[in-house]
């Protein structure tokens, strides 16, 4: 019977006691508890060479403007879209620079443009953290084991778990998310089953696990709410010999969404949810079929609830259209309840049956729910007109002012009484 194997019922990595709290094993490292919900809710152990708590005395103390940008003054945004350029990249790291660009009461989407070594490890005491790798790459050093990354993935970093970013040479670019009220859930719906837009089996989480026996000055940067604090260990902080547990760091694949279509209608936005928080669900557009018989542009809409950020990763987005102000590295902000769609030359390929085989693009859409409001820095890079892409709707004869419009559109719409689409049952 030796040669059966079996599956724990939860994950665990290296040297681990029989049970959790329990076991001789515990005579000899120290377990840690990371534990959401009061303990309740998902939860990880972690087993280590030395305490957790061995900060040095006297090493612990508050950092004033340690991340000025993070906490960039919000403003109402007001009925005017935005499009933010690529921000400035200073020789920063990954936090050092990070830079807030909307909020609402429970998310925040924020970039980081580092260039500059992490020479700490840090916390997030306040929130979930969703990174999304618009250029670069690296290593994403954590308590649970390393994760590589690179353009195109998701990281997903818990509250709390301690870690840091070893870049790659070349250039590196971010949209960072942070949940404040919960973890982001994957979106799914009973229509479409558990494999659509993604499978949970697409999530990587760390395996390998690299024990550091080590002593030195370990100094350990966290944030709780906008205050920040800095403490000092003897040891490595990656000195865990094994864990078990669900609450874990993973990363995600852009290339591993597997999008909804539909040939004969324009499937909506929310279609294309990836995760669901607190607040704000978070979507992916990415390389996909176009329409055959359906409105293959966004249709005009108010969003009435949501504010609509929309981060441009790749490709030539589909209602942009040509003289697109808009291009990869980008982020526009369209606020609640202002009406925006098609840019007039996406609507003119439309209306004249100019319609491509592939939407060959990626974008990443995060929508706020209402009250969201923009930050100072996110205003210093707005696009000075931003509005005046939608300006060929008034400039344009084909949209201008005709007194016979409306007997026109009334035959128009007379002599299509009648048309049905051409995907259909036959004989019906």
């Amino acid at each position: 019977m030796a040669d059966i194997q079996y599956f724990s019922g939860l994950p665990e990595v290296g040297v681990v006691p029989r049970a959790p709290h329990a076991g001789p094993l515990l005579q000899h490292v120290y377990e840690q508890e990371h534990g959401r919900g009061g303990f309740s809710g998902k939860v990880t152990h972690t087993y280590h060479l030395y305490p957790p708590t061995n900060w040095l005395p006297g090493e612990t103390r508050h950092l004033e403007a340690w991340a000025p940008r993070w906490e960039s003054p919000l403003r109402p945004l007001g009925g005017i879209h935005h499009a933010l350029g690529v921000a400035p990249q200073e020789i920063t790291d990954v936090y050092r620079g990070m830079a807030r660009l909307v909020a609402n009461a429970t998310c925040t989407m924020n970039v980081t443009a580092p260039r500059a070594p992490m020479e700490y490890f840090f916390e997030h005491h306040s929130a979930s953290m969703i990174f999304f790798v618009h250029e670069g790459g690296g290593t994403l050093e954590t308590t649970f084991g390393p994760i590589a990354y690179g353009k195109g993935d998701f990281l997903i970093i818990p509250k709390g778990v301690m870690h840091r970013f070893d870049l790659a040479p070349g250039p590196q670019y971010y949209w960072m998310y942070e949940s404040f009220a919960g973890d982001p859930e994957k979106s799914e719906a009973p229509t479409t089953g558990r494999f659509l837009t993604h499978s949970q089996s697409d999530y990587k989480f760390p395996r390998s696990l690299a024990t550091v026996n080590e002593s030195g000055r370990f100094e350990v940067i966290s944030k709780t709410d906008d205050a920040y604090t800095r403490r000092v260990h003897p040891t490595h902080p990656f000195d865990v010999i094994g864990w078990r547990g669900d609450y874990l760091p993973y990363k995600f694949a852009v290339e591993d969404v597997r999008p909804l279509v539909a040939d004969r209608s324009h499937v909506p936005p929310s279609g294309h949810t990836i995760f669901k928080l607190p607040g704000c669900y978070l979507c992916i557009f990415t390389v996909r079929s176009v329409e055959k018989e359906g409105m293959w542009l966004p249709f005009f809409h108010r969003n009435l609830d949501y504010c609509e950020t929309l981060g441009y990763h790749f490709g030539d987005f589909f209602s942009q259209g040509r003289r697109a102000i808009v291009g990869p590295g980008m982020v526009t902000v369209h606020p609640v309840g202002l009406p925006h769609g098609p840019k007039p030359s996406a609507l003119e390929a439309f209306m004249s049956g100019r319609r491509g085989e592939i939407h060959d693009e990626v974008a990443v859409m995060a929508d706020f729910a209402n009250p969201t409001r923009i930050s100072e820095f996110a205003l210093g890079l707005s696009h000075p007109d931003y509005m005046s892409a939608w300006s060929g709707y008034t400039a344009s004869p084909k949209f201008a002012y005709d007194p016979a419009r409306l007997d026109d559109v009334r035959a128009i719409a007379e002599r299509l009484a009648g048309a049905r689409d051409g995907l259909r049952p036959k004989g019906e």
